[in-house]
């Protein structure tokens, strides 16, 4: 995000780990960079 001076950007996080039910790893967050840029933060 830094180099294309994005302003917003999104981050998607598989975890693979065994055991885990969906309602554990399906989750969306909205984070603010240490630049200020906004992320979405998805998580599979």
């Amino acid at each position: 995000m830094d180099r294309c001076d994005a302003a917003a950007g999104h981050l998607v996080v598989f975890d693979r780990r065994k055991g885990r039910s969906w309602d554990e790893n399906v989750f969306r967050e909205s984070r603010t960079a240490e630049s200020g840029a906004e992320v979405e933060v998805w998580g599979m």
